[in-house]
């Protein structure tokens, strides 16, 4: 299995972005509902009824209310916002989600060659406990050293069975984001160390704030909210029920018709209430952004101290340390090949050289995870709750 298989599994998959499709899907049903203008009234009208021993006036009528000031298209427009707000939370959920698999890909990938490491440690181990035990026979070791390689060899076994709970930790959580929950462990195919960029920060900052959803659904909450604001102001304009009627009476045999026009006086509530609220909600808008501005930096600055480190970390195993282990077990080896090294000092020069291999393996799992974090805008949690815009 690639990262990019599982990517597209996930995107077909995992629950959260079809329930955040289906957010989307309603408001913009939402949009349609408040773009619709209000049904006529269709009635029936009877008036003395039994005058002269008639059935009096019948006739019915038909009534319509006209809706002013623009305030269907100010419905409109704001429901326009909500299905523009619900894309960007869509977009957010996707790159959550993404993000977390390419995490939890990675550190099914380390746990995978960590389980392989810690394999060749207890190995290790176990050949200086029959060493040991041999050197004991010949009595040129002592039962302390015989202890020691003991205690070494359990610890070793130790990494070893806490490698591969990892490794099915690890396998268990990536299909759970993908949305696969049943799949049988496979192995992942994938390497750790190519890709990898130089970021600065500034270079980081920009890839965290430039398009991200999070903060583009706060500026369509902001546009909204004026929005809201002009629309209550237009609320006390009033609107214009406008009602025809025809009758026939019976009683004279003629038939008649009546106009009637009515609309509220705005005298006592101008919408005062809601005006103030949506105004308000602007103020909040505006704070919001800035918030979420904020909020992305200091995330990012924790964030990038992580990467920083692991980069750093990264590029001295890279430089440095893992030629020099290298290099070591390369002298002991030909040494023992050649009678010039004993068995003992062979064994204690591969553990070190797994055991580096091993830290090396860390420092490229938080790289990779911290380098994720950035890239995916500082966005996880691909199985949290889904946030969405209410009707």
């Amino acid at each position: 299995m690639t990262l990019d298989t599982m990517v597209g599994m996930a995107f077909q998959n995992n629950p959260t972005l079809r329930l955040a499709a289906a957010r989307v899907n309603a408001a913009r049903g939402r949009r349609v509902q408040a773009g619709l203008y209000p049904n006529p009234v269709v009635g029936y009208d009877g008036e003395e009824i039994g005058n002269l021993g008639t059935a009096g006036k019948q006739g019915g009528f038909i009534g319509q209310r006209i809706i002013t000031g623009g305030k269907l298209r100010l419905d409109r427009a704001i429901a326009d916002k909500d299905v523009a707000q619900n894309h960007f939370l869509l977009h957010a959920q996707e790159q959550r989600v993404l993000s977390d698999v390419r995490v939890r890909f990675y550190d099914g990938l380390v746990a995978q060659q960590r389980v392989i490491l810690t394999g060749q440690l207890a190995r290790i181990g176990d050949d200086l406990v029959k060493a040991t035990n041999q050197l004991l026979s010949g009595r040129q070791a002592s039962q302390n050293d015989l202890l020691q390689a003991q205690i070494q060899a359990e610890q070793a076994h130790i990494l070893l069975d806490n490698a591969q709970n990892e490794s099915t930790e690890a396998w268990r959580r990536l299909i759970a984001v993908v949305g696969v929950p049943w799949m049988t462990p496979t192995l992942l195919d994938g390497n750790l160390e190519p890709g990898l960029p130089d970021y600065q920060w500034d270079d980081c900052y920009q890839l965290v704030l430039s398009g991200n959803p999070e903060l583009a659904a706060a500026w369509m909450r902001l546009k909204k909210a004026r929005l809201t604001v002009a629309r209550a102001r237009r609320q006390n304009i009033p609107d214009v029920d406008l009602m025809v009627g025809i009758k026939h009476s019976n009683v004279s045999d003629d038939n008649t018709a009546g106009v009637q026009v009515s609309m509220p006086v705005p005298i006592f509530n101008r919408n005062q209430g809601n005006i103030m609220q949506a105004q308000s909600d602007v103020v909040a808008a505006c704070n919001e952004i800035r918030r979420i501005e904020l909020d992305l930096q200091d995330r990012l600055a924790v964030a990038y101290r992580r990467y920083r480190n692991a980069r750093q970390q990264t590029k001295r195993y890279q430089a440095t340390i893992l030629p020099q282990a290298k290099k070591s077990l390369d002298l002991v080896t030909t040494g023992y090949e050649h009678g010039q090294v004993e068995y003992l000092m062979l064994l204690t020069t591969q553990r070190t050289y797994y055991q580096v291999n091993l830290s090396y393996l860390s420092a490229l799992q938080e790289l990779r995870t911290s380098l994720a974090v950035i890239e995916g805008q500082l966005l996880s949690g691909g199985l949290g709750a889904v946030s969405g815009v209410a009707p």
